[in-house]
């Protein structure tokens, strides 16, 4: 009986430092993908929870002409989908002070805007932005779509000048 009753208090004490003890995540190019994967499904569960990693500074514009500065990467659409669609994934940033502007935004290049970023997950609620559709390489005035982002509360960013490791297009 003792024994039991201590490995009980042993696998309680082992849970709890491995499930509670996750202050902070430290994003790398193996990791990236993955995890802001699974804070776009449960932004809920990372709330309050420390966070750096590194991403382009990418401005989307919605239908109403209000720009929204985020930070991201690229990837496939749908989130591991291998649909030849194409999208950013990330944070849309708040931010007390002043970003630096995007570059070469509409090219399929790693030549953007890096910053490594720190701060943390600001809302459970994500944050919808309607842009209009491309087809074919155009925009398409017709069609409205919308990309839902988790905000994230910026508290401090350093420009990164070799990127050159630095993956623009990220998957699993």
């Amino acid at each position: 009986m003792k024994k039991v009753l201590i490995l009980v208090i042993l696998t309680v004490v082992l849970l709890m430092t491995a499930c509670g003890s996750q202050s902070g995540y430290v994003l790398d190019e193996k990791t990236f993908f993955l995890v802001m994967t699974n804070v776009q499904y449960y932004p809920d569960q990372y709330l309050g929870k420390d966070f750096q990693f590194d991403a382009f500074v990418y401005d989307l514009e919605d239908v109403d002409g209000v720009v929204h500065r985020t930070v991201v990467r690229k990837c496939s659409a749908g989130y591991g989908c291998t649909c030849g669609k194409d999208t950013v994934i990330g944070f849309v940033i708040k931010y007390d002070g002043t970003l630096p502007d995007p570059r070469n935004q509409g090219e399929d290049s790693n030549d953007k805007t890096w910053l490594h970023c720190v701060g943390q997950v600001d809302s459970g609620t994500k944050q919808a932005v309607r842009i209009y559709a491309y087809s074919n390489g155009a925009i398409d005035y017709n069609t409205i779509e919308t990309i839902e982002f988790p905000v994230f509360r910026l508290s401090e960013y350093t420009v990164i000048q070799d990127y050159s490791n630095l993956h623009y297009y990220v998957t699993k």
